[in-house]
C-alpha cells in the first residue's frame, strides 16, 4: 500500500508523533521503512493492522488517491514485466532466425561451389563458333 511519513501516520492514527514513537515504533509494533531520501515512512497497511480504521482529516491526503497511485504503479510494473518477457522472447526468435540465415548462406555457398564445378565440365570448348561468319 502507500507509505506515509511519521507525521502523516500519527495524524491518520489519531495519535501524537511522540506517542507513536514511544508505544509503537520503538517497541517494534509498527515496522518503519526508509524512502529514497532516507526519511522514515510507514506503510498504511501497518497502520490499519495496528489501529484498525484510520482517521482522515480534510488537510490529509485522500487514501483513495494514494491507493489509486499504488494501483497504477502495480499496473505499470506488470506492463513493464510483460514487455520485458516479450522482449526476451523476440530476442530468442531473432537469434533463431539469424542461425537459420547463417545456415542458408552456407547452403547457398556450397551449392554455388558445386554448380561452378559442374559448369566447368559442361562448357563448350572455346573454338570457332559455328554461327560466327569469319
Amino acid at each position: 500500500m502507500a507509505k506515509v511519513n511519521i507525521s502523516e501516520a500519527a495524524r491518520m492514527a489519531g495519535k501524537s508523533r511522540s506517542h507513536l514513537y514511544e508505544k509503537y515504533i520503538n517497541t517494534g509494533v509498527i515496522t518503519v521503512d526508509s524512502d529514497r531520501e532516507g526519511r522514515k515512512v510507514i506503510d498504511t497497511s501497518e497502520l490499519i493492522r495496528v489501529f484498525g480504521s484510520l482517521h482522515i482529516d480534510d488537510n490529509a491526503k485522500d487514501v483513495r488517491e494514494i491507493n489509486k497511485g499504488h494501483i497504477e504503479n502495480n499496473h505499470n510494473d506488470m506492463i513493464v514485466s510483460a514487455l520485458q518477457s516479450e522482449n526476451e522472447v523476440l530476442r530468442e526468435y531473432l537469434r533463431a532466425k539469424e542461425q537459420e540465415v547463417t545456415w542458408l548462406r552456407e547452403q547457398i555457398s556450397k551449392t554455388t561451389a558445386l554448380l561452378t564445378h559442374q559448369r566447368g565440365d559442361l562448357r563448350p570448348k572455346q573454338g570457332k563458333r559455328w554461327w560466327w561468319p569469319w
